[in-house]
């Protein structure tokens, strides 16, 4: 996951250093979500719960025009610059917006609050939220649904853990494949 100052030159040196040893080398890059809810002033993670579905859609926008795009042009070019598209990204902040806002809507089986993905104010996950971006990342490396995998030991202490579980692994799966520098694609189901 990339610092939030872009461009992040790690990105490319790491792959470069990587395709020297393995032209076939993929490398995957996180777009996290922002910390602090992308707040400059003081913030706690009780503000979370303030965040309606609306403020949700405004600050989703203004993180992809602020941060996504730019990390999107910096692997494009860096992809371009190798001939090959070597470089994906896991979409996982457009996946924590999907939760949140199922959340603000009181859709997601077993959270009722923004604040209980995160541990503090920056935006450390908690297990539901880690396990999210676990669920994005598989969906990512191995090219197919979470969707179905069991219930990890993680969950085991929330009340709905198998509905819950269920939710997480379609958000992921739907964010990755709706995201086209994921380069994961649904099956094509008509074969």
């Amino acid at each position: 996951s990339p610092h939030m100052l872009l461009p992040d030159q790690g990105i490319g040196n790491f792959a470069k250093v990587g395709l020297e040893t393995n032209p076939d080398l993929r490398v995957l890059v996180q777009a996290s979500w922002p910390g602090l809810d992308g707040q400059l002033g003081k913030f706690d993670n009780a503000m979370r719960e303030q965040m309606t579905v609306a403020g949700l859609q405004a600050l989703s926008d203004g993180y992809d025009i602020a941060w996504l795009k730019p990390l999107e042009k910096q692997v494009e070019a860096f992809n371009e610059s190798v001939g090959r598209s070597a470089v994906k990204i896991v979409p996982v902040s457009r996946a924590v917006f999907a939760l949140r806002r199922l959340i603000a809507e009181g859709g997601a089986p077993g959270l009722t609050k923004q604040s209980e993905l995160f541990r503090d104010p920056l935006g450390h996950p908690k297990p539901p939220l880690a396990l999210l971006v676990s669920y994005c990342h598989f969906a990512a490396i191995y090219g197919r649904s979470p969707v179905g995998l069991p219930v990890p030991s993680a969950l085991q202490e929330n009340p709905q853990m198998n509905e819950l579980n269920s939710l997480l692994q379609k958000i992921a799966w739907d964010s990755v494949i709706s995201y086209p520098m994921s380069g994961v694609r649904a099956p094509d189901e008509s074969q």
